[in-house]
């Protein structure tokens, strides 16, 4: 029995030691398990710039998924065009024993172009591999060559990759010629096991065991608090064209005449169309409202991020010939057509994200890697700038919403490039007004009659309602009050006003069993149509600051019709509540013995908080939760 033993475990010590002990997933520590979908067990990359012509790159990357909601971050893909040359394609898949179980080529990994279906982007391309998992945890090995003439791309080196994904190992190495130079900025490195191993000739950094960042509610963009060590050549070669990351001037004053110059050629037929549309207008924003419907009117938006299809932008004659573009395209259209009716625009850089807010670094130049969207300022004497969004065909001229506002952006000008800021919309801007009419019936149900007016970035996360189905609309105004429930919708009406940026919805609705009974008694919640139901996840450590990406103020007021037969039994006390993240106010007052006038104000400030400051953020948020859900007792007479 014994030799049995033995035989059994030897066999068994035989079969692990068969496996590749270094993917084997079961023996991960617990440091690196700990609030993580996925493991980067290894990402090394290598780069080696021989001069200005010559790039090339190794990358191979090890990443063990341990469960479905880790499988995003596989990322088996290359992208490249007709400079980039990739070789050496390959991947292969071990099971959670380190067991070779799939070996990829270059031949198994699907080839497509970037942006399918149009013939203005088939040279951007993209190499990649679907891989469907059958059990967890798994590991995936990634590796590829790139090669190329353009060096003015070297991609920063991020060693932590997300929320939730850890990093065993993370080395990244650029072999250079001094004639070349390397210029580079450390940011959020403290507190992290990086190591510099640098010298002339040679940028080195090795990270290890950096242990995944859980994702907190109202937590900043993990971009703006991890590590992130920028490169930028300080020369490089581009397409054809020699030039510097000297400073953001420069760099401007290069792009404009190598990359946009000859750019903006229209065909004389279309210059005398858009004239005539700007007859008899002298006002240069007159003149750019025009041209701006022109654009939204007679082209698509199609999505190329900036990078992918390269940063120069397809020429304007092409555009106006297809009718369609990525940002750079349409972007260059635009300033093509204000120039052939005499208006100055700028070509602007920019970081776009709706959720948090990306800054270009003023203080840091370079050609590739802060941008992934370009917009267009137009420069207006002894005024603010004008801002276009020109992908869009519905937003409103001079609105660029949350998608660009309130950010570093490139400008570029003939004269040179500049940092500036895009605008800023604060709470005041960010407004709703709503007033209503409530009946309440004596069979408890309940009648609304509501108008609510939203401006700025509460415009932005409604105005697209208007071009949405009926279907669509009673949907979401149904689960924007599913606090209420047995809504039927009877009237929508909506109005867009562009030029003040201000969009009304007008709604009636009713609701069966509003009211709830103790007795001979009804019970219900005044504010029906704006009230907070969530209270913000409690942490018992708080890891990561609090960030409210941007203030608002509510305003509104009621007029609550009681039912014949009934009187008021209570009303809740007003109330006032003061923080640094806002204030919150709320009268109940009687106006007859069946009238009642409800208001209420919440404003909320904007802005990055110290993570001590989140239980107050809390607190105030719930006793706000606790006040809009008050109830007004009625009994019956």
């Amino acid at each position: 029995m014994r030799l049995y033993t033995f035989l059994f475990f030897s066999l068994c010590f035989s079969c692990l030691t068969a496996q590749n002990k270094e993917y084997q997933s079961l023996f991960l520590n617990d440091t690196l398990l700990s609030n993580a979908n996925a493991v980067i067990r290894l990402d090394a990359i290598t780069i080696e710039i021989a001069n200005t012509k010559s790039l090339k790159q190794t990358h191979k990357r090890v990443v063990t998924i341990l469960n479905k909601k880790g499988d995003s971050h596989s990322d088996i893909h290359v992208y490249y065009d007709d400079k980039i040359n990739v070789k050496n394609l390959g991947a292969l898949v071990y099971d959670k024993l380190g067991k070779e179980i799939h070996r990829f080529k270059s031949g198994d990994f699907k080839d497509m172009a970037a942006v399918s279906s149009f013939s203005l982007y088939e040279d951007s391309r993209i190499k990649y591999l679907n891989y469907i998992p059958t059990e967890y945890p798994y590991t995936i090995e990634f590796y590829y060559e790139t090669e190329t003439s353009n060096t003015a791309w070297i991609p920063f080196w991020r060693p932590l990759h997300g929320y939730h994904i850890s990093t065993e190992k993370s080395t990244y190495d650029i072999v250079y010629n001094t004639s070349v130079g390397i210029s580079k900025k450390q940011k959020n490195f403290a507190g992290f096991n990086i190591k510099d191993r640098s010298k002339e000739g040679l940028l080195s950094y090795v990270a290890e065991n950096l242990s995944a960042m859980a994702l907190e509610e109202s937590s900043p963009d993990l971009k703006s608090i991890s590590p992130v060590l920028m490169i930028a050549p300080k020369n490089f070669h581009y397409e054809g064209f020699i030039g510097e990351n000297e400073d953001w001037e420069n760099l401007g004053k290069w792009i404009n005449e190598n990359l946009l110059t000859g750019r903006s050629y229209l065909p004389e037929e279309t210059k005398q169309q858009v004239r005539a549309l700007v007859q008899g207008i002298d006002d240069p924003i007159g003149k750019a409202r025009k041209i701006y419907k022109y654009v939204q009117e007679n082209t698509r938006y199609i999505s190329v991020q900036v990078g992918i299809g390269g940063i120069q932008p397809i020429s304007a004659s092409e555009v106006d010939r297809v009718k369609y573009g990525d940002c750079k395209g349409l972007t260059n259209y635009t300033k093509a057509l204000l120039e052939a009716v005499g208006v100055v625009s700028y070509y602007t850089e920019v970081y776009a994200t709706s959720s948090k807010k990306i800054d270009m670094d003023e203080k840091f130049p370079s050609l590739f890697g802060q941008a992934n969207h370009v917009i267009l300022n137009i420069p207006i004497e002894n005024k603010e700038s004008v801002w276009l969004e020109c992908t869009s065909q519905i937003m409103p001229f001079g609105f660029l919403g949350d998608f660009t506002d309130d950010r570093n952006v490139f400008v570029i000008t003939p004269e040179g490039g500049k940092i500036i800021s895009t605008p800023k919309y604060g709470a005041s801007e960010n407004s709703q007004s709503t007033k209503a009419e409530l009946n309440i019936m004596d069979d408890s149900s309940l009648e609304v009659h509501a108008k609510i007016i939203s401006k700025g970035i509460q415009y932005n996360d409604k105005f697209y309602l208007e071009n949405e189905e009926r279907r669509e609309q009673d949907k979401y105004f149904k689960n924007h009050w599913n606090y209420i429930g047995n809504i039927s919708i009877d009237e929508i009406k909506f109005s867009n006003d562009k030029d003040n940026v201000a969009f009304t919805q007008d709604v009636s609705f009713k609701a069966i069993d509003f009211c709830s009974f103790t007795g001979e008694r009804f019970l219900f919640t005044p504010n029906v149509l704006n009230r907070n139901t969530y209270i913000p996840n409690r942490y018992r450590t708080r890891k990561l600051p609090l960030q409210i990406e941007r203030g608002f103020i509510d305003d509104d007021e009621y007029e609550i019709n009681l039912p014949q037969g009934y009187t008021v039994e209570f009303i809740p006390e007003n109330v006032s509540l003061e923080s640094n993240f806002g204030s919150y106010t709320v009268t109940i007052e009687r106006i007859t013995d069946t009238k009642l006038k409800y208001e209420r104000k919440f404003e909320i400030t904007g802005g990055l908080y110290p993570k001590e400051e989140y239980e107050k953020y809390r607190e105030f948020i719930k006793e706000v939760s606790k006040n809009d859900n008050a109830k007004i007792v009625l009994t019956k007479l």
